[in-house]
């Protein structure tokens, strides 16, 4: 957190106008002290594994505008968004426009390896196992 304090105070900023929060739990916690009157915040996730408190007096005095994100619930609440959403990346990857950062990749007989790389944090990115050869995945 003290690394985002100065990164702040070096640009002459006092805060950030949105926060974007796949972590939760006390990063949440602390990145709430970084947001500007006004801000934005995005939940989409608790990696944490805890659920972030946002005490909603202090939304309010603050302005601050909260929104959720579950991806899943598309499927079930408008899957026409979903799936034009997932048609466009699969687009923009197709293109080159994006690229998914692959840390390791195993064979299925080693995915035992595959968990182990994401337990110890060891993985930038994602781990992926392939069914036959690695060199003849197209990602």
């Amino acid at each position: 957190m003290e690394s985002a304090k100065s990164f702040l105070k070096a640009k002459g900023l006092k805060g950030v106008d949105v926060l974007y929060d796949p972590v939760g739990g006390k990063l949440t916690q602390d990145s709430l002290k970084l947001l500007n009157w006004g801000a934005h915040i995005l939940i989409i996730g608790f990696a944490s594994g805890d659920v972030p408190i946002i005490r909603a007096n202090i939304a309010l005095v603050k302005n601050w505008t909260i929104h959720g994100l579950y991806w899943g619930s598309y499927f079930t609440h408008r899957p026409p968004v979903l799936i034009d959403s997932l048609n466009e990346l699969f687009s923009w990857l197709s293109k080159g426009l994006i690229k998914i950062q692959i840390s390791h990749t195993y064979r299925l007989p080693e995915a035992h390896l595959a968990f182990a790389a994401l337990r110890d944090r060891k993985a930038v990115g994602k781990v992926m196992i392939v069914m036959g050869s690695p060199a003849k995945s197209r990602l």
